[in-house]
């Protein structure tokens, strides 16, 4: 038997044993590709540079409401038609709107490529939007509203970027509100669709069983989306907005995150940060985990995380607890916050960190849907391909006084937003009201 080779062999095998792809059709489409011929599936998505960021205040939730509104009919198919065209082949078919893209994506066995490409391409470049359509659609979306609503693990996170952000595109809810989208009408929803859907703004993705030249064939077949110039960026870099929200509204459980701004994805830091993060509150055995839930009995869940955005970020823990636990919890991770920004990472915390960032990825590599994702993310942000042993070398690279040097920056309390929804009072982060 072959002796299996150590992780950081097998990612260099691994990227090996792929290729790479990068093309701009004549339509002025961006295609991004990476064959991997050990598997029989793949995975396809169209991302648009076109989230909540770039919404107007008139305009909340709209960047949503076109994900939604093109799975209900397009010139060629129904809305069951577009429902069952590739689940009827074992496919899956979804899309997702963040705060900077919105994604249409398709996994499939290799054989199914010509459908997911047709399918994809029938849903960004020809919806019908009818105005029946768009006042059908306002009720399912404002019944997510308040769907997402009453769910408080969802709700905490819309809260903080709006105390985050307040006053800019990146702190408005992803889903609108329900007076926004009460106003939306047909015109104005095809015009952005529009403006947006363009073969400049969009780029194409792929991982997986694929023959590349199979596959821009038949993009230059069934992708004609409308040309014009990506539509210029609306809102500025945000500002940071450090200080203590308030808490919500009477929402049991108690949910709370605490946060400050990291740097922008390109900022090699980000890596740092990540470290960071995962030191911090990345599973069982992270400090945040340790001391809130298995010493202090006060939370089922507790975890910290790192999320970039173009020219901004979020740094955050989150815990979920009974009322009453919500102040003696903030002093706990307030304490583990101090320890790290004071003392900085202990013997053997930053290698414990980063073998389990590495061993993400590699782990990620065995999904075609996350490389697919990857290859995306890279050519939007950075506009080239960040492979998984650059990305290794990146994680390697990172010092203790890098991570030092970072926690004293995003965890300075007077840099510390706290969000809580819950129906506590006069909750206090070191000493001064939340």
């Amino acid at each position: 038997m072959k002796p299996k080779l150590p992780a950081r062999a097998r990612l260099r095998e691994n990227e090996l044993d792929s290729s790479w792809e990068r093309h701009v059709l004549p339509s002025g489409l961006t295609v991004v590709l990476e064959c991997v011929p050990t598997v029989s599936s793949l995975a396809l998505g169209v991302w648009i540079k076109t989230g909540t960021r770039e919404e107007t205040d008139d305009l909340s939730g709209v960047a949503h409401f076109v994900e939604h509104l093109v799975f209900k009919g397009t010139r060629k198919r129904t809305t069951f038609d577009i429902a069952k065209s590739l689940e009827c082949v074992g496919g899956e078919l979804d899309a997702f709107t963040g705060r900077d893209s919105t994604a249409f994506y398709a996994r499939v066995m290799e054989e199914h490529l010509e459908l997911a490409v047709d399918v994809l391409a029938d849903l960004v470049t020809a919806p019908l939007l009818t105005e029946a359509e768009v006042e059908k659609e306002k009720k399912v979306v404002i019944e997510e509203i308040r769907s997402f609503d009453d769910n408080p693990e969802d709700l905490v996170f819309e809260t903080f970027a709006s105390d985050m952000w307040r006053g800019h595109p990146l702190g408005r809810p992803i889903l609108g509100t329900e007076a926004s989208i009460a106003s939306l009408r047909a015109p104005r929803v095809r015009e952005w669709f529009g403006q947006h859907y363009t073969a400049q703004n969009m780029v194409i993705s792929a991982a997986g069983s694929l023959d590349p030249e199979v596959l821009l064939r038949l993009l230059d077949k069934y992708f004609q989306p409308p040309p014009g110039a990506a539509p210029r960026r609306r809102a500025p870099r945000p500002a940071e907005r450090p200080g203590r929200g308030a808490p919500g509204e009477g929402r049991a459980p108690a949910p709370g995150v605490r946060g400050a701004p990291p740097r922008s994805d390109p900022d090699p830091k980000r890596f740092a940060v990540n470290v960071l993060a995962t030191a911090l509150g990345a599973g069982m055995s992270s400090r945040l985990f340790q001391a809130v839930r298995e010493r202090e009995s006060l939370a089922y869940s507790v975890f910290s995380f790192a999320d970039f955005y173009r020219e901004a970020g979020v740094f955050c823990s989150s815990f979920g607890c009974a009322p009453g636990e919500t102040q003696r919890a903030l002093d706990v991770i307030r304490d583990e916050y101090a320890k790290m920004r004071d003392q900085g990472l202990e013997p053997g915390e930053l290698e414990s960190s980063c073998e389990q960032m590495k061993g993400g990825l590699l782990l990620g590599l065995e999904s075609m849907s996350n490389r697919m994702s990857r290859l995306a993310r890279s050519e939007m942000y950075l506009g080239r391909k960040v492979g998984v042993e650059e990305l290794v070398e990146c994680i390697e690279s990172v010092t203790p006084s890098e991570v030092h040097d970072i926690a004293q920056e995003l965890l300075d309390p007077d840099r510390t937003l706290v969000t809580a929804l819950g129906p506590e009072e006069g909750l206090s982060w070191n000493g001064k009201g939340a």
